[in-house]
């Protein structure tokens, strides 16, 4: 297998979706700062949502095996969260959900939105900002692709004149394969982002200490 003829023909589909992937990239970082002005501003109803997902968040089931079987090895803690991020971040919620074209921009916007909301006003250090954003860039800018792929598919399926003079069936077929080469950098990313965030963390601890989430 030709790694670097994978990565030439993932960083092509990139340029072929970049108003897509700007969009997104776009949606995200605005939605993660409208997050955080809302809570910076007090708005009644930003707070009670922050503190509604705080508290949601310690409950959250596909947390607990990084804070408990997995909590000794670093290795596995990268394995299952570039595992879960490709296919639950990515593939099912971002790009399987694009065949309804409008869901991955709505799902983006969610979650940058709350991100947003549930980062502010933290007291964090230097190098914990570094994590949050660090990871932020790789992970979110993974889902910005994945997203585009599952919008251009949607589009094609509405809309295949987009693609030239092409049946429907082309241009969805057109789509899957520029998704698919395409994948192969929301797959890098998403690596880098598990090994940057589950490392900083295994050796420096939490973004945030337990009772700031109470």
């Amino acid at each position: 297998m030709d790694l670097k003829k994978l990565l030439n023909q993932s960083i092509d589909a990139a340029r072929r979706l970049k108003n897509l992937c700007l969009l997104f990239a776009l949606a995200q970082v605005v939605f993660l700062v409208f997050g955080h002005w809302m809570v910076a501003a007090g708005y009644e109803g930003a707070l009670s949502l922050r503190s509604e997902q705080l508290k949601y968040i310690q409950e959250l089931g596909y947390l607990k095996p990084i804070t408990g079987v997995l909590a000794g090895s670093l290795i596995l803690k990268i394995f299952y969260t570039f595992v879960f991020n490709l296919i639950a971040g990515a593939l099912v919620s971002t790009t399987v959900t694009g065949v309804i074209f409008f869901i991955p921009y709505l799902v983006a916007v969610w979650r940058s939105f709350l991100i947003g909301l549930l980062f502010y006003g933290f007291d964090l250090s230097p190098l914990m900002m570094a994590v949050f954003y660090g990871t932020f860039l790789l992970e979110f800018g993974a889902y910005s692709l994945s997203s585009a792929i599952g919008t251009d598919i949607g589009l094609a399926i509405i809309w295949p004149e987009r693609k030239g003079n092409l049946t429907r069936k082309q241009a969805v077929g057109q789509s899957i394969r520029n998704g698919i080469n395409l994948y192969v950098l929301v797959i890098i990313l998403l690596f880098l982002g598990a090994v940057w965030e589950m490392s900083m963390l295994h050796y420096f601890g939490p973004l945030v200490s337990p009772e700031a989430l109470k």
